[in-house]
């Protein structure tokens, strides 16, 4: 197993277990979240708040249907992320797509690709756990 895909194993296995702690973890400190959808990068403490958020209001997360390819200092992955609000209702499954960057074990820099679309409803589950 590649440096890249343990990396990529260990960020399956935090969103898994939903534990931002864990992503922290697995993260430089000067890596960086781009997102295809808004054109727009986060650094590790916001893409981290995020998930944090996303953790809040899920009860089950995974990826599934998993497929990698390696690059040259990382890997190409291909997912469908599955899971359960917390109130137990099906999350929509989404289809997805990340550029993994790794350097000396951990992630540097995630390029994400998906149809945000899909994710309506987890953003306006996240806006209403932020008026909370």
């Amino acid at each position: 197993m590649t440096e890249a895909e343990a990396a990529a194993d260990a960020l399956g296995a935090a969103m898994h277990a939903r534990n931002k702690d864990k992503i922290l973890a697995i993260y430089a400190d000067d890596m960086f979240v781009w997102h295809g959808n808004t054109a727009r990068a986060m650094g590790k403490s916001e893409n981290a708040t995020l998930l944090g958020n996303i953790f809040a209001i899920t009860s089950e997360l995974e990826y599934t249907n998993i497929k990698r390819y390696p690059i040259e200092g990382g890997v190409v992955q291909q997912h469908r992320l599955v899971g359960k609000f917390a109130d137990g209702s099906p999350m929509p499954s989404l289809e997805a797509c990340l550029v993994i960057k790794v350097r000396d074990g951990l992630i540097v820099s995630i390029e994400e690709y998906f149809d945000s679309g899909v994710f309506v409803e987890v953003w306006a589950r996240l806006a209403e756990a932020e008026k909370a």
